[in-house]
């Protein structure tokens, strides 16, 4: 029952989070979503790409390829961290993590 009550709620989850970014779109904020969103990734060091079915059950957020597909916006160029000067704090974060933001 656990199983099913989980999916249930990851489903109701993700359409709630189409919905806000369709809300988004209509304001005609689609390239400022795509770009945060884009850059959460990068900060979070998530997983671009799985599996539809594995992420339905996992996952209570849509990926990022499916809520940049949904908003239907292609990037005309990169987009990264490295856009804006890192803080202090950031550096040190990098540096400890071993991993580029």
């Amino acid at each position: 029952m656990d199983t099913v009550i989980k999916l249930l709620m990851n489903i109701l989850s993700r359409r709630y989070e189409f919905q806000a970014d369709e809300f988004a779109q209509k304001l005609g904020y689609s390239t400022e979503l795509a770009r945060s969103l884009i850059k959460l990734q990068i900060q979070n060091l998530s997983t671009m790409d799985a599996d539809w079915m594995y992420a339905s059950y996992h996952f209570s957020h849509p990926i990022l390829s499916e809520r940049l597909g949904a908003l239907g916006w292609y990037g005309d160029s990169k987009v990264g961290v490295s856009e804006r000067k890192q803080s202090k704090d950031e550096k040190i974060a990098t540096q400890a993590s071993g991993r580029e933001l």
